[in-house]
């Protein structure tokens, strides 16, 4: 890794080494983790540091867009709001996020789908690869 980890880098790497592949993602504990220390920040300067982070667990980070996708998730779930909105020429403006107000310890960080989606069956296993070979 280029950088030295950050003190709750150091904790959820300790925490998600313990499980290995099959623990949940760190991805928004790793953002919650980034807002609290470093108090705002944007989505692409976000995913950036966490694509190091993953490349030091040795896990797939996944895309800017699942990246993205994941701050809607927290936004909606009124974890996260964008503070400032910082126009671009030629292209989407660049939100910059904080963590809301008394929300820095609430559970919802821990598994943020669970709680958005909690009618489904998170005890079944995904099917992916069986749907892949069945529609290619």
């Amino acid at each position: 890794m280029e950088r030295d980890l950050h003190p709750f880098e150091v904790e959820i790497a300790t925490r998600f080494g313990i499980r290995g592949k099959w623990a949940a993602s760190p991805k928004s504990e790793w953002i919650r983790g980034y807002l609290l220390t470093f108090g705002e920040g944007y989505g692409y300067e976000m995913w950036k540091r966490y694509c190091e982070f993953a490349r030091y667990l040795g896990i797939r980070p996944g895309t800017y867009i699942s990246f993205a996708r994941h701050m809607w998730l927290l936004k909606r779930l009124g974890l996260i709001r964008p503070v400032k909105i910082k126009p671009r020429p030629g292209g989407f403006p660049k939100k910059v996020y904080r963590i809301v107000p008394g929300m820095e310890d609430s559970p919802l960080w821990r598994r943020p789908m669970q709680a958005m989606y909690p009618t489904t069956d998170w005890t079944r296993p995904e099917r992916k690869r069986v749907y892949r070979e069945k529609y290619r």
